[in-house]
């Protein structure tokens, strides 16, 4: 039995009209939610939203096996952080080495988090503190996926994570946000 989704996604790969504005209606939120984390600007997020789903139904045959969600998602990921290296915004690579202090060891289970706050305090963390700490901690991918969106090493992705959670921390503790 074919689900609705299947259904469109076929009809997506004939290029029917309806079946993408189907497409488009099932997951435009989904698609802005993403592109908007890793931007975190209006506009610019809608621009990605756009691109996204234009790659998508260009590469609707390649869709695969997979969720259509993860595969979106993915696509509007990838859209969102080119748009991010055209402004030029690069990741440094750092010692893979370098110690963890103990400010960046903190226990995040005995925190209270207030959500609103803090996707304010995330906006306010630089390009590319904001990228990897959304792409970890909202979209769910591990280290090595984020090295590899990125294209940096793995040891760097987990530095840079480290780093920008501790800005969080301290953007937290700036505007009494934190409870320990």
């Amino acid at each position: 039995m074919i689900s609705l989704a299947e259904k469109i996604i076929e009809g997506c790969k004939r290029q029917d009209h309806k079946a993408q504005m189907q497409f488009y209606n099932m997951y435009y939120k989904m698609v802005y939610n993403s592109c908007y984390r890793i931007l975190s600007q209006a506009m610019e997020a809608e621009d990605a939203m756009q691109e996204s789903f234009l790659k998508a139904f260009e590469k609707i045959d390649m869709i695969g096996d997979a969720p259509p969600e993860a595969w979106l998602r993915r696509i509007a990921i990838n859209t969102s952080i080119d748009k991010l290296k055209k402004k030029k915004v690069t990741v440094t690579e750092l010692d893979d080495r370098m110690p963890v202090t103990e400010e960046e060891a903190y226990d995040e289970e005995e925190i209270i988090w207030k959500v609103e706050q803090i996707k304010k305090a995330i906006s306010r963390l630089p390009d590319t503190h904001r990228v990897i700490l959304t792409l970890h901690l909202l979209e769910g991918y591990d280290y090595d996926e984020i090295a590899q969106i990125l294209d940096i090493k793995e040891g760097t992705a987990r530095g840079q994570y480290a780093r920008a959670r501790q800005k969080l921390v301290e953007f937290l503790k700036q505007e009494d946000i934190l409870c320990a």
